[in-house]
Protein backbone atom coordinates (compact mmCIF):
# COMPACT_ATOMS: atom_id res chain seq x y z
CA UNK A 1 0.00 0.00 0.00
CA UNK A 2 1.34 3.12 -0.87
CA UNK A 3 1.44 6.58 1.47
CA UNK A 4 -1.53 7.93 -0.54
CA UNK A 5 -3.41 4.70 0.51
CA UNK A 6 -2.53 5.39 4.18
CA UNK A 7 -2.41 8.63 5.26
CA UNK A 8 -2.78 7.49 9.32
CA UNK A 9 0.96 9.01 9.93
CA UNK A 10 0.27 12.56 8.03
CA UNK A 11 1.61 15.57 9.63
CA UNK A 12 -1.03 18.64 8.73
CA UNK A 13 0.31 21.70 7.52
CA UNK A 14 -2.02 23.13 10.07
CA UNK A 15 -4.22 22.15 12.93
CA UNK A 16 -6.31 20.40 10.53
CA UNK A 17 -6.53 17.38 8.48
CA UNK A 18 -8.62 15.80 6.39
CA UNK A 19 -10.04 13.88 8.85
CA UNK A 20 -10.78 11.10 5.73
CA UNK A 21 -10.11 7.55 7.54
CA UNK A 22 -12.42 6.03 4.24
CA UNK A 23 -11.51 4.90 0.90
CA UNK A 24 -8.54 6.85 -0.86
CA UNK A 25 -7.79 8.04 -4.50
CA UNK A 26 -6.72 4.80 -6.18
CA UNK A 27 -3.62 3.94 -8.87
CA UNK A 28 -5.88 3.43 -11.69
CA UNK A 29 -4.14 5.30 -14.17
CA UNK A 30 -1.38 3.57 -16.30
CA UNK A 31 1.64 4.95 -17.93
CA UNK A 32 0.24 5.22 -21.30
CA UNK A 33 -2.74 6.79 -19.92
CA UNK A 34 -0.18 9.70 -18.32
CA UNK A 35 1.93 9.61 -21.09
CA UNK A 36 -0.93 10.47 -23.60
CA UNK A 37 -2.56 12.86 -21.00
CA UNK A 38 0.89 14.87 -20.96
CA UNK A 39 1.01 14.36 -24.47
CA UNK A 40 -2.29 15.75 -25.69
CA UNK A 41 -3.80 17.80 -22.46
CA UNK A 42 -3.20 21.04 -24.07
CA UNK A 43 -4.32 20.01 -27.55
CA UNK A 44 -7.08 22.46 -27.89
CA UNK A 45 -9.30 25.74 -27.93
CA UNK A 46 -5.33 27.64 -27.61
CA UNK A 47 -4.17 26.14 -30.23
CA UNK A 48 -6.58 25.72 -32.92
CA UNK A 49 -8.49 29.11 -32.14
CA UNK A 50 -6.07 30.81 -30.01
CA UNK A 51 -3.64 30.84 -32.18
CA UNK A 52 -5.48 32.64 -35.08
CA UNK A 53 -5.83 35.51 -32.35
CA UNK A 54 -2.08 35.79 -31.80
CA UNK A 55 -0.95 35.46 -35.38
CA UNK A 56 -3.48 38.76 -36.03
CA UNK A 57 -2.08 40.54 -32.83
CA UNK A 58 1.69 39.41 -32.88
CA UNK A 59 2.44 38.29 -36.55
CA UNK A 60 4.34 35.02 -37.46
CA UNK A 61 7.44 35.42 -36.17
CA UNK A 62 5.91 36.35 -32.99
CA UNK A 63 3.80 33.20 -32.74
CA UNK A 64 6.65 30.61 -33.69
CA UNK A 65 9.36 32.39 -31.48
CA UNK A 66 6.65 32.53 -28.51
CA UNK A 67 5.65 28.69 -28.91
CA UNK A 68 9.68 27.56 -29.17
CA UNK A 69 10.70 29.46 -26.31
CA UNK A 70 8.08 28.09 -24.28
CA UNK A 71 8.17 24.67 -24.77
CA UNK A 72 12.22 25.11 -23.94
CA UNK A 73 10.90 26.52 -20.80
CA UNK A 74 8.29 23.86 -19.71
CA UNK A 75 10.32 20.68 -20.92
CA UNK A 76 12.73 22.05 -18.03
CA UNK A 77 9.70 23.43 -15.63
CA UNK A 78 8.27 19.20 -16.25
CA UNK A 79 11.62 17.84 -15.39
CA UNK A 80 11.83 19.91 -11.93
CA UNK A 81 8.42 18.23 -11.49
CA UNK A 82 8.79 14.89 -12.48
CA UNK A 83 12.54 14.55 -10.01
CA UNK A 84 9.83 15.25 -7.20
CA UNK A 85 6.48 13.28 -8.20
CA UNK A 86 8.97 10.53 -9.00
CA UNK A 87 9.61 10.04 -4.98
CA UNK A 88 6.40 11.87 -3.99
CA UNK A 89 3.50 10.79 -5.58
CA UNK A 90 1.00 12.85 -4.64
CA UNK A 91 -2.56 13.97 -6.31
CA UNK A 92 -2.45 17.82 -6.90
CA UNK A 93 1.59 17.37 -6.36
CA UNK A 94 2.81 20.96 -7.05
CA UNK A 95 0.37 22.30 -4.73
CA UNK A 96 1.97 20.11 -2.36
CA UNK A 97 5.20 20.75 -2.99
CA UNK A 98 4.70 24.79 -2.71
CA UNK A 99 2.73 24.56 0.51
CA UNK A 100 5.34 21.93 2.21
CA UNK A 101 8.55 23.58 0.81
CA UNK A 102 8.09 27.03 0.70
CA UNK A 103 5.50 29.05 1.99
CA UNK A 104 1.30 26.85 3.08
CA UNK A 105 0.80 30.46 2.23
CA UNK A 106 1.38 30.61 -0.94
CA UNK A 107 0.76 26.69 -1.29
CA UNK A 108 -2.54 27.80 -0.88
CA UNK A 109 -2.67 31.19 -3.39
CA UNK A 110 -1.03 28.73 -5.87
CA UNK A 111 -4.16 25.91 -5.04
CA UNK A 112 -6.79 28.41 -5.43
CA UNK A 113 -5.30 30.22 -8.78
CA UNK A 114 -4.42 26.80 -10.51
CA UNK A 115 -9.00 25.80 -9.56
CA UNK A 116 -9.64 29.03 -10.82
CA UNK A 117 -7.82 28.80 -14.13
CA UNK A 118 -9.38 25.49 -14.90
CA UNK A 119 -12.75 26.90 -13.99
CA UNK A 120 -12.15 29.54 -16.32
CA UNK A 121 -11.06 26.78 -18.79
CA UNK A 122 -13.80 24.66 -18.97
CA UNK A 123 -15.57 28.19 -19.68
CA UNK A 124 -13.42 28.50 -22.45
CA UNK A 125 -13.93 25.57 -23.67
CA UNK A 126 -17.81 25.79 -23.52
CA UNK A 127 -17.24 29.28 -25.46
CA UNK A 128 -15.02 27.53 -28.29
CA UNK A 129 -17.72 24.85 -28.18
CA UNK A 130 -20.74 26.94 -29.00
CA UNK A 131 -18.28 28.87 -31.63
CA UNK A 132 -17.44 25.58 -33.55
CA UNK A 133 -21.01 24.09 -33.17
CA UNK A 134 -22.12 27.21 -34.91
CA UNK A 135 -19.92 26.94 -37.97
CA UNK A 136 -22.15 24.04 -39.07
CA UNK A 137 -25.63 26.28 -38.21
CA UNK A 138 -27.47 29.06 -39.68
CA UNK A 139 -25.11 32.79 -39.23
CA UNK A 140 -26.54 34.19 -35.96
CA UNK A 141 -28.51 31.11 -34.63
CA UNK A 142 -25.60 30.35 -32.02
CA UNK A 143 -25.37 34.02 -30.74
CA UNK A 144 -29.28 33.91 -29.84
CA UNK A 145 -29.12 33.71 -25.65
CA UNK A 146 -31.48 31.03 -25.37
CA UNK A 147 -29.76 29.21 -28.20
CA UNK A 148 -26.52 29.89 -26.74
CA UNK A 149 -27.66 27.64 -23.62
CA UNK A 150 -29.30 24.81 -25.48
CA UNK A 151 -25.83 24.40 -26.88
CA UNK A 152 -23.77 24.88 -23.55
CA UNK A 153 -26.27 22.81 -21.74
CA UNK A 154 -25.45 19.85 -23.93
CA UNK A 155 -21.70 20.41 -23.79
CA UNK A 156 -22.10 20.41 -20.01
CA UNK A 157 -24.00 17.25 -19.96
CA UNK A 158 -21.14 15.24 -21.76
CA UNK A 159 -18.86 16.77 -19.00
CA UNK A 160 -20.76 15.58 -16.04
CA UNK A 161 -21.55 12.28 -17.60
CA UNK A 162 -17.55 11.37 -17.97
CA UNK A 163 -16.60 12.02 -14.25
CA UNK A 164 -19.53 9.97 -13.14
CA UNK A 165 -17.66 7.01 -13.85
CA UNK A 166 -14.61 5.77 -12.19
CA UNK A 167 -11.46 7.75 -12.86
CA UNK A 168 -10.00 4.62 -15.22
CA UNK A 169 -12.78 5.06 -17.42
CA UNK A 170 -11.68 9.07 -17.48
CA UNK A 171 -8.09 7.44 -18.19
CA UNK A 172 -9.68 5.46 -21.08
CA UNK A 173 -11.76 7.95 -22.93
CA UNK A 174 -8.93 10.79 -22.18
CA UNK A 175 -6.27 8.22 -23.99
CA UNK A 176 -8.45 7.28 -26.88
CA UNK A 177 -10.13 11.24 -27.21
CA UNK A 178 -5.57 11.87 -27.53
CA UNK A 179 -4.82 9.56 -29.68
CA UNK A 180 -7.27 10.96 -31.98
CA UNK A 181 -5.98 14.46 -31.15
CA UNK A 182 -2.25 13.36 -31.76
CA UNK A 183 -3.42 11.94 -34.95
CA UNK A 184 -5.47 14.68 -36.41
CA UNK A 185 -2.91 17.33 -35.54
CA UNK A 186 -0.16 15.41 -37.80
CA UNK A 187 -2.82 15.23 -40.36
CA UNK A 188 -3.19 18.51 -40.65
CA UNK A 189 0.47 19.09 -40.26
CA UNK A 190 0.47 17.53 -43.68
CA UNK A 191 -2.91 18.78 -44.95
CA UNK A 192 -1.03 22.26 -44.19
CA UNK A 193 2.36 21.25 -46.07
CA UNK A 194 0.43 20.52 -49.56
CA UNK A 195 -1.57 23.42 -49.01
CA UNK A 196 1.96 25.06 -48.85
CA UNK A 197 2.62 23.72 -52.35
CA UNK A 198 -0.08 24.81 -53.88
CA UNK A 199 -2.77 21.66 -53.52
CA UNK A 200 -5.95 22.25 -53.52
CA UNK A 201 -8.98 22.82 -56.49
CA UNK A 202 -7.84 26.96 -55.29
CA UNK A 203 -4.75 26.42 -53.80
CA UNK A 204 -1.52 28.16 -54.51
CA UNK A 205 2.01 27.91 -54.19
CA UNK A 206 3.01 29.95 -50.94
CA UNK A 207 6.63 30.83 -50.60
CA UNK A 208 6.56 33.07 -47.64
CA UNK A 209 4.68 36.52 -48.90
CA UNK A 210 2.91 36.30 -45.65
CA UNK A 211 5.91 36.89 -43.72
CA UNK A 212 7.37 39.34 -46.08
CA UNK A 213 4.17 41.31 -45.69
CA UNK A 214 5.52 41.77 -41.94
CA UNK A 215 7.09 38.81 -39.88
CA UNK A 216 6.52 40.97 -36.33
CA UNK A 217 3.14 42.49 -35.97
CA UNK A 218 2.91 45.88 -33.24
CA UNK A 219 6.37 45.35 -32.44
CA UNK A 220 7.70 44.18 -29.22
CA UNK A 221 3.99 44.80 -27.59
CA UNK A 222 2.50 42.05 -30.15
CA UNK A 223 5.42 39.70 -29.40
CA UNK A 224 4.11 40.12 -25.23
CA UNK A 225 0.43 39.61 -26.01
CA UNK A 226 1.21 36.78 -27.96
CA UNK A 227 3.24 34.95 -24.36
CA UNK A 228 -0.19 35.01 -22.35
CA UNK A 229 -1.93 33.22 -25.53
CA UNK A 230 1.00 30.62 -25.58
CA UNK A 231 0.55 30.02 -21.78
CA UNK A 232 -3.09 29.09 -22.36
CA UNK A 233 -2.12 26.57 -25.20
CA UNK A 234 0.27 24.84 -23.44
CA UNK A 235 -1.60 24.93 -20.24
CA UNK A 236 -1.94 21.24 -19.10
CA UNK A 237 1.24 20.28 -19.26
CA UNK A 238 1.77 19.95 -15.65
CA UNK A 239 -1.79 17.99 -15.34
CA UNK A 240 0.77 14.65 -15.25
CA UNK A 241 1.79 15.20 -12.42
CA UNK A 242 -1.50 16.46 -10.60
CA UNK A 243 -2.65 12.81 -12.22
CA UNK A 244 0.59 11.49 -10.17
CA UNK A 245 -1.29 10.40 -7.17
CA UNK A 246 -3.56 8.25 -8.93
CA UNK A 247 -0.79 6.86 -11.30
CA UNK A 248 0.82 2.90 -11.39
CA UNK A 249 4.75 3.01 -10.70
CA UNK A 250 5.08 7.11 -10.98
CA UNK A 251 8.81 6.56 -11.08
CA UNK A 252 8.16 4.57 -14.37
CA UNK A 253 5.30 6.78 -15.86
CA UNK A 254 6.42 10.16 -14.93
CA UNK A 255 9.82 10.04 -16.89
CA UNK A 256 8.28 8.82 -19.72
CA UNK A 257 5.77 10.81 -19.93
CA UNK A 258 7.85 14.00 -19.49
CA UNK A 259 10.39 12.13 -22.10
CA UNK A 260 7.76 12.99 -24.89
CA UNK A 261 6.91 16.71 -23.95
CA UNK A 262 9.80 18.17 -26.41
CA UNK A 263 8.16 15.60 -29.20
CA UNK A 264 5.02 17.35 -28.63
CA UNK A 265 6.11 20.88 -28.65
CA UNK A 266 8.27 20.80 -31.60
CA UNK A 267 5.58 19.35 -33.75
CA UNK A 268 2.33 19.78 -32.43
CA UNK A 269 3.35 23.83 -31.76
CA UNK A 270 6.19 24.80 -33.33
CA UNK A 271 6.34 22.70 -36.75
CA UNK A 272 2.58 22.75 -36.92
CA UNK A 273 2.47 26.73 -36.22
CA UNK A 274 5.22 27.44 -38.65
CA UNK A 275 3.66 25.93 -41.73
CA UNK A 276 0.05 27.77 -41.04
CA UNK A 277 2.13 31.27 -40.93
CA UNK A 278 2.90 30.14 -44.68
CA UNK A 279 -0.60 29.97 -45.65
CA UNK A 280 -2.56 32.48 -43.29
CA UNK A 281 -1.75 36.01 -43.07
CA UNK A 282 -2.18 37.88 -40.03
CA UNK A 283 -3.97 40.35 -41.62
CA UNK A 284 -7.36 37.61 -42.42
CA UNK A 285 -9.95 39.24 -41.14
CA UNK A 286 -11.78 36.10 -40.01
CA UNK A 287 -9.04 35.68 -37.64
CA UNK A 288 -10.69 35.61 -33.81
CA UNK A 289 -8.91 38.76 -32.86
CA UNK A 290 -9.31 40.70 -36.37
CA UNK A 291 -11.69 43.89 -36.12
CA UNK A 292 -14.01 41.86 -38.61
CA UNK A 293 -13.64 38.35 -37.22
CA UNK A 294 -16.11 35.84 -37.93
CA UNK A 295 -16.59 33.87 -35.29
CA UNK A 296 -17.76 31.18 -37.44
CA UNK A 297 -14.57 30.92 -38.95
CA UNK A 298 -12.18 31.25 -36.14
CA UNK A 299 -10.11 28.34 -36.78
CA UNK A 300 -6.81 29.43 -38.79
CA UNK A 301 -6.57 25.87 -39.71
CA UNK A 302 -10.43 25.85 -41.41
CA UNK A 303 -9.19 29.10 -42.62
CA UNK A 304 -5.95 27.73 -44.55
CA UNK A 305 -8.38 24.90 -46.15
CA UNK A 306 -10.85 26.75 -47.16
CA UNK A 307 -9.22 28.99 -48.81
CA UNK A 308 -7.31 26.25 -50.67
CA UNK A 309 -11.06 25.70 -51.70
CA UNK A 310 -11.12 21.79 -50.16
CA UNK A 311 -14.61 21.52 -49.36
CA UNK A 312 -14.86 18.83 -47.33
CA UNK A 313 -11.72 18.54 -45.15
CA UNK A 314 -12.99 22.21 -42.71
CA UNK A 315 -16.12 20.63 -41.77
CA UNK A 316 -13.57 16.98 -40.58
CA UNK A 317 -11.35 19.30 -38.93
CA UNK A 318 -14.17 21.73 -37.05
CA UNK A 319 -15.48 18.33 -35.52
CA UNK A 320 -12.22 16.86 -34.51
CA UNK A 321 -11.78 20.31 -32.81
CA UNK A 322 -14.94 20.66 -31.26
CA UNK A 323 -13.71 16.88 -30.06
CA UNK A 324 -10.43 18.53 -28.85
CA UNK A 325 -11.92 21.06 -26.85
CA UNK A 326 -14.50 18.48 -25.40
CA UNK A 327 -11.59 16.77 -24.11
CA UNK A 328 -9.57 19.91 -22.16
CA UNK A 329 -13.87 20.40 -20.50
CA UNK A 330 -12.96 17.31 -19.33
CA UNK A 331 -9.27 17.55 -18.07
CA UNK A 332 -10.87 20.84 -16.45
CA UNK A 333 -12.92 19.22 -14.13
CA UNK A 334 -11.05 16.42 -13.37
CA UNK A 335 -7.62 18.30 -12.85
CA UNK A 336 -10.09 20.66 -10.91
CA UNK A 337 -11.56 18.78 -8.38
CA UNK A 338 -8.02 16.94 -7.57
CA UNK A 339 -6.92 19.92 -6.62
CA UNK A 340 -9.54 20.63 -4.32
CA UNK A 341 -8.92 17.26 -2.69
CA UNK A 342 -5.25 17.48 -2.60
CA UNK A 343 -5.50 21.06 -0.59
CA UNK A 344 -7.99 19.50 1.85
CA UNK A 345 -6.04 16.65 2.44
CA UNK A 346 -3.34 18.43 3.55
CA UNK A 347 -5.12 20.79 5.92
CA UNK A 348 -4.96 24.20 3.24
CA UNK A 349 -8.87 23.97 3.25
CA UNK A 350 -11.03 22.79 6.01
CA UNK A 351 -12.05 19.42 5.93
CA UNK A 352 -15.52 20.69 7.12
CA UNK A 353 -16.64 21.21 3.47
CA UNK A 354 -15.80 17.01 2.78
CA UNK A 355 -14.05 18.08 -0.31
CA UNK A 356 -11.64 15.44 1.06
CA UNK A 357 -13.99 12.49 0.97
CA UNK A 358 -13.63 9.55 -1.36
CA UNK A 359 -16.41 7.36 -2.41
CA UNK A 360 -15.68 3.07 -3.13
CA UNK A 361 -14.93 3.82 -6.74
CA UNK A 362 -12.34 6.52 -5.65
CA UNK A 363 -13.81 9.49 -6.77
CA UNK A 364 -13.05 12.58 -4.62
CA UNK A 365 -17.43 13.21 -5.17
CA UNK A 366 -17.90 16.33 -3.29
CA UNK A 367 -14.50 17.77 -4.70
CA UNK A 368 -15.90 16.81 -8.46
CA UNK A 369 -19.20 18.34 -7.68
CA UNK A 370 -17.83 21.78 -6.11
CA UNK A 371 -15.87 22.00 -8.96
CA UNK A 372 -18.47 20.94 -11.84
CA UNK A 373 -21.17 23.32 -10.30
CA UNK A 374 -19.18 26.37 -10.39
CA UNK A 375 -17.56 25.39 -13.48
CA UNK A 376 -20.89 24.79 -15.17
CA UNK A 377 -22.39 28.01 -13.50
CA UNK A 378 -19.65 30.41 -14.74
CA UNK A 379 -19.93 28.65 -18.33
CA UNK A 380 -23.67 30.01 -18.78
CA UNK A 381 -21.81 33.60 -18.81
CA UNK A 382 -21.83 33.23 -22.53
CA UNK A 383 -25.29 33.44 -23.13
CA UNK A 384 -25.16 37.23 -22.32
CA UNK A 385 -21.66 38.14 -23.40
CA UNK A 386 -19.73 37.86 -26.67
CA UNK A 387 -18.31 34.70 -27.21
CA UNK A 388 -14.28 36.93 -27.58
CA UNK A 389 -14.99 39.24 -24.94
CA UNK A 390 -15.85 35.96 -22.20
CA UNK A 391 -13.11 33.99 -24.21
CA UNK A 392 -10.38 36.91 -23.29
CA UNK A 393 -11.72 36.89 -19.76
CA UNK A 394 -10.94 33.24 -19.50
CA UNK A 395 -8.20 32.90 -21.24
CA UNK A 396 -5.93 35.57 -19.39
CA UNK A 397 -7.46 34.09 -15.97
CA UNK A 398 -5.73 30.90 -17.15
CA UNK A 399 -2.64 32.16 -18.61
CA UNK A 400 -1.92 34.26 -15.30
CA UNK A 401 -2.42 31.35 -13.43
CA UNK A 402 -0.29 28.99 -15.26
CA UNK A 403 2.89 31.93 -15.56
CA UNK A 404 2.40 31.58 -11.79
CA UNK A 405 2.82 28.39 -10.84
CA UNK A 406 4.78 27.18 -13.38
CA UNK A 407 7.69 28.84 -11.83
CA UNK A 408 6.24 27.78 -8.58
CA UNK A 409 7.29 24.50 -9.36
CA UNK A 410 10.58 25.68 -10.42
CA UNK A 411 11.46 27.51 -6.89
CA UNK A 412 9.61 24.21 -5.11
CA UNK A 413 12.22 21.78 -6.90
CA UNK A 414 14.64 23.92 -5.71
CA UNK A 415 13.44 24.36 -2.00
CA UNK A 416 12.98 20.60 -1.97
CA UNK A 417 16.44 19.81 -3.08
CA UNK A 418 17.69 22.05 -0.53
CA UNK A 419 16.00 20.22 2.35
CA UNK A 420 17.23 16.51 1.16
CA UNK A 421 20.90 18.41 1.01
CA UNK A 422 20.03 19.81 4.85
CA UNK A 423 18.62 16.97 6.01
CA UNK A 424 21.26 14.39 4.62
CA UNK A 425 18.95 12.49 2.73
CA UNK A 426 19.60 10.19 -0.61
CA UNK A 427 17.03 10.54 -2.25
CA UNK A 428 18.74 11.71 -5.75
CA UNK A 429 21.27 9.03 -5.45
CA UNK A 430 18.87 5.77 -6.02
CA UNK A 431 19.52 4.00 -9.12
CA UNK A 432 16.61 4.97 -11.24
CA UNK A 433 15.75 8.96 -9.97
CA UNK A 434 14.81 10.91 -12.43
CA UNK A 435 17.41 13.97 -12.12
CA UNK A 436 16.73 17.34 -14.67
CA UNK A 437 19.36 17.92 -17.23
CA UNK A 438 21.58 20.98 -17.52
CA UNK A 439 21.62 21.90 -13.47
CA UNK A 440 21.39 24.43 -12.29
CA UNK A 441 21.21 26.66 -15.25
CA UNK A 442 18.48 25.36 -17.56
CA UNK A 443 16.06 26.03 -14.61
CA UNK A 444 17.31 29.12 -13.29
CA UNK A 445 16.44 29.82 -17.23
CA UNK A 446 13.16 28.61 -17.36
CA UNK A 447 12.27 30.73 -14.01
CA UNK A 448 13.63 34.21 -15.05
CA UNK A 449 11.93 33.01 -18.32
CA UNK A 450 8.34 32.89 -16.67
CA UNK A 451 9.08 35.73 -14.59
CA UNK A 452 9.84 37.99 -18.35
CA UNK A 453 6.43 36.43 -19.82
CA UNK A 454 4.22 37.29 -16.35
CA UNK A 455 6.20 40.97 -16.92
CA UNK A 456 5.28 40.78 -20.53
CA UNK A 457 1.68 40.38 -20.26
CA UNK A 458 1.17 42.51 -17.17
CA UNK A 459 3.28 45.71 -19.34
CA UNK A 460 1.01 45.09 -22.57
CA UNK A 461 -2.47 45.28 -20.24
CA UNK A 462 -1.59 48.31 -19.05
CA UNK A 463 -0.51 49.44 -22.91
CA UNK A 464 -2.71 47.39 -25.26
CA UNK A 465 -1.43 46.98 -28.64
CA UNK A 466 -5.12 48.08 -29.67
CA UNK A 467 -6.80 50.73 -28.02
CA UNK A 468 -5.77 53.32 -25.45
CA UNK A 469 -5.12 51.76 -22.18
CA UNK A 470 -7.59 51.79 -19.25
CA UNK A 471 -8.46 50.02 -15.86
CA UNK A 472 -11.07 47.68 -17.05
CA UNK A 473 -8.48 46.39 -19.76
CA UNK A 474 -6.35 45.91 -17.37
CA UNK A 475 -8.14 44.12 -14.31
CA UNK A 476 -9.62 42.34 -17.28
CA UNK A 477 -6.05 41.18 -18.33
CA UNK A 478 -4.55 40.34 -15.27
CA UNK A 479 -7.25 39.64 -12.93
CA UNK A 480 -5.49 37.06 -11.23
CA UNK A 481 -2.79 39.30 -10.01
CA UNK A 482 -4.88 41.11 -7.59
CA UNK A 483 -6.74 37.85 -6.15
CA UNK A 484 -3.43 36.42 -5.31
CA UNK A 485 -2.08 39.23 -3.39
CA UNK A 486 -5.82 39.25 -0.90
CA UNK A 487 -5.52 35.67 -1.10
CA UNK A 488 -1.98 35.29 0.07
CA UNK A 489 -2.34 38.35 2.41
CA UNK A 490 -5.34 37.32 3.88
CA UNK A 491 -4.29 33.13 4.94
CA UNK A 492 -1.03 35.17 6.29
CA UNK A 493 -3.08 37.34 8.69
CA UNK A 494 -5.44 34.52 9.28
CA UNK A 495 -2.75 31.21 10.02
CA UNK A 496 0.18 33.38 10.71
CA UNK A 497 2.07 31.29 8.64
CA UNK A 498 6.12 30.83 7.60
CA UNK A 499 8.33 30.75 5.25
CA UNK A 500 9.50 27.32 5.49
CA UNK A 501 13.26 26.49 6.14
CA UNK A 502 15.01 23.49 5.17
CA UNK A 503 15.39 21.94 8.56
CA UNK A 504 12.06 21.94 8.98
CA UNK A 505 10.19 20.16 5.49
CA UNK A 506 8.38 17.47 5.97
CA UNK A 507 10.25 14.74 3.71
CA UNK A 508 8.32 11.91 4.67
CA UNK A 509 4.90 12.61 3.99
CA UNK A 510 3.26 11.19 0.86
CA UNK A 511 6.64 9.60 -0.34
CA UNK A 512 7.21 6.32 -1.69
CA UNK A 513 7.80 2.70 0.47
CA UNK A 514 11.23 1.37 -0.11
CA UNK A 515 9.11 -1.83 -1.18
CA UNK A 516 7.29 0.23 -4.06
CA UNK A 517 10.75 2.02 -4.99
CA UNK A 518 12.21 -1.47 -5.02
CA UNK A 519 9.10 -2.87 -7.26
CA UNK A 520 9.71 -0.28 -10.05
CA UNK A 521 13.21 -0.65 -9.76
CA UNK A 522 12.91 -4.35 -10.80
CA UNK A 523 10.45 -3.73 -13.13
CA UNK A 524 12.92 -0.51 -15.05
CA UNK A 525 16.19 -3.62 -15.39
CA UNK A 526 13.80 -5.28 -17.20
CA UNK A 527 12.86 -2.50 -19.14
CA UNK A 528 16.23 -1.23 -19.40
CA UNK A 529 17.28 -4.95 -20.53
CA UNK A 530 15.55 -4.85 -23.75
CA UNK A 531 16.53 -3.58 -26.95
CA UNK A 532 16.58 0.32 -28.05
CA UNK A 533 13.93 -0.61 -30.95
CA UNK A 534 11.72 -2.31 -27.71
CA UNK A 535 11.93 0.52 -25.72
CA UNK A 536 11.28 3.27 -28.13
CA UNK A 537 8.21 1.02 -29.50
CA UNK A 538 7.36 0.60 -25.73
CA UNK A 539 6.14 4.91 -26.17
CA UNK A 540 3.52 4.17 -28.85
CA UNK A 541 1.90 0.61 -27.57
CA UNK A 542 -1.70 0.29 -27.10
Amino acid sequence: MTDLENKSGERPLHKEQSGSTGPHLKRALGARHLQMLAIASSIGTGLFIGSGKALSTGGPLSLVLSFAWLGLVLTTMMQCLCEMTTIYPASGSFVTYAARYIDPAWGFVIGILYWACWIGAFGTEATAARILVGYWLPVGWSNDPGHAAILITAFNVIMVMIHVCPVRVFGEIEFWVSSIKVVSVLVFLVVIWVIMGGGGPEGRVHDGEYWAEGAIVNGFKGLSSVFVTAAFACGGTEVAGVAGGETKDPMIAMPRAVRTLMFRTVFFYVVTLLFLTFVVSARNPALLGSESGSAVEASPFVIAIKEAGIGVLPDVLNAIVLLCVSSVGSVSIYTGSRVLYNMTDIGLISSRWGFGRVDERGRPVRAILATTFVAVGLSYMNCSASAATAFTWFTSLSGIAFLTCWPTIIASNWRWRAGIKAQGLDLLDLKYTYKASLRPWLPAFGFVSLLFMLVCHIYVSASPVTGRANAGHWFQSCIGIPLMVVLFAGYKMVFRTKFVTADEMDLQTDKTHDSDITDQSEKLDAYYGQSRKARVLSYVRF
